[in-house]
């Protein structure tokens, strides 16, 4: 993650305010203990990017980041929230099996997401070729995707919808205008002309069955 906020930067307007939180090889209980009297300070024209990294993700305690991880978001209710899923690992020798269980931490993070106002998901690449050779980094191209989708995702919330007024054109004489009038706390209807042929009402004939 180191970076990713300077180059972020220069992808938003002027009047957006960033600041980033590095943590390298921190897990998942560090996120309710990270900037929190920032995170305190902001509103809804504000917004909380968690970006995890694959040392958030626990082995053998999936519960355990998953709940950490709600347990965040929904104790900042009171701001945007946009959360990144964990990106694979293709440095294990069972990174497949690794690979499956941080799929279905995305699905559940995905399902909470759409519950909670406010809150938003974005997927990162888990392209192998956008990795290092390695395995456990995205390499360059893969952090300049990220940081687009970050940009664009934060464009999406904050931008302002300016909708054009309609001027309608009044007549100028509003005589021929049918308007409804009250007298005496009773509402009297303007005679209606209608142009067109009045039918005569049907009778029913004496031998018509009913």
């Amino acid at each position: 993650m180191k970076g990713y906020g300077v180059y972020l930067n220069l992808l938003l307007s002027n009047n957006c305010n960033l600041y980033s939180v590095t943590k390298p090889g921190s897990g998942s209980d560090e996120l309710n203990q990270t900037a929190k009297e920032e995170i305190s300070q902001l509103s809804h024209e504000d917004g909380i990017i968690i970006f995890s990294g694959t040392n958030v993700y626990e082995l053998n305690k999936f519960s355990h980041t998953f709940h950490n991880i709600s347990h965040f978001i929904q104790a900042n209710c009171h701001t945007n929230v946009i959360l990144m899923n964990v990106p694979f690992r293709y440095d294990l020798p069972n990174s497949a099996s690794v690979n499956i269980s941080i799929i279905i931490l995305k699905r559940k993070l995905k399902k909470l997401v759409k519950a909670l106002p406010n809150t938003s998901f974005t997927e990162t690449p888990n392209n192998r070729n956008l990795f290092t050779n390695h395995g456990l980094h995205l390499n360059k191209i893969g952090k300049r995707f990220v940081i687009h989708q970050l940009a664009s995702s934060l464009q999406s919330i904050f931008k302002h919808k300016i909708s054009v007024p309609i001027n309608l054109s009044w007549p100028n004489v509003i005589q021929d205008i049918n308007i409804p009038t009250c007298e005496a706390n009773q509402m009297k209807l303007p005679n209606r002309n209608s142009s067109h042929n009045r039918k005569l009402p049907i009778t029913i004939s004496n031998d018509f069955l009913w």
